[in-house]
């Protein structure tokens, strides 16, 4: 199983942004950027990222090309599905907040899960919810979320096994296309009405920052600078990360 680094540059801050819209950046004044010293430690003490062995990537703008990226690289027989993603960023990219887990539960959780990419709307897919598009398109059976010193709970939990965080186990449901997800919301997490179709659970972890060590080397990187999330002043670790990758 190939195991994948999916970083966002907003990790590296001392605070968080939240509800950006567009790609104006951040002041400098008010989110500061971890050092070039502190930004290489992590990558290499706690990634395992080795600039004498660089491993194959690829340096995005904004997140949802990581799911781009993944569909490259499988339609290319180049990696192969399920495989394992730990998550770097100060958000989840799970989709709280936008409208997507109704298109997700209602429409298109009702194709075999092996047909659901090739039926996507790619349009839906954006950088706050592609890891749930990636989850309900199979691709992923781990996740290691790594927390920022400041992280708040935004992992969706329409996805999430009973609605709940508890167990820490995803799992994706399929309801009657014929009813409006989003009106009938609370009666679909209170059991009244019942999904048509379960997936597999997936486990995920939150794993805040200062307990994360790989336990083995990645096979792939993805690196986003989300720009509206990140001020100029971090932008250097647009380069130092390239030392650590073979940009595919």
């Amino acid at each position: 199983m190939k195991n994948i680094l999916d970083i966002d540059m907003d990790f590296f801050l001392d605070h968080i942004a939240h509800w950006i819209n567009g790609d104006d950046r951040l002041d400098s004044d008010d989110f500061n950027p971890w050092s070039e010293q502190e930004f290489r430690k992590f990558l290499e003490d706690r990634c395992l990222l080795c600039r004498e062995k660089p491993i194959q990537g690829r340096v995005v703008v904004n997140h949802h090309e990581a799911f781009f990226f993944w569909d490259e690289l499988i339609n290319s027989n180049t990696l192969k599905t399920p495989f394992k993603i730990t998550h770097i960023d100060a958000h989840s990219d799970t989709g709280l907040g936008d409208s997507g887990y109704t298109y997700i539960m209602g429409q298109l959780n009702n194709h075999p899960i092996d047909n659901r990419r090739s039926n996507l709307d790619t349009k839906k897919v954006y950088m706050g919810n592609y890891l749930s598009y990636a989850l309900a398109c199979g691709w992923i059976n781990d996740i290691d979320f790594v927390l920022h010193e400041s992280w708040d709970n935004d992992i969706i939990r329409a996805h999430l096994k009973n609605f709940s965080d508890k167990e820490k186990m995803f799992q994706f449901k399929a309801y009657p296309q014929d009813i409006k997800m989003g009106m009938y919301y609370d009666r679909i997490i209170d059991g009244t009405i019942l999904p048509t179709k379960l997936d597999k659970e997936i486990p995920y972890k939150l794993t805040p920052w200062k307990d994360f060590q790989a336990k083995e080397k990645f096979d792939y990187i993805v690196f986003c600078q989300s720009p509206g999330y990140t001020p100029k002043s971090a932008d250097f670790m647009l380069d130092v990360i390239r030392d650590y990758i073979v940009e595919i």
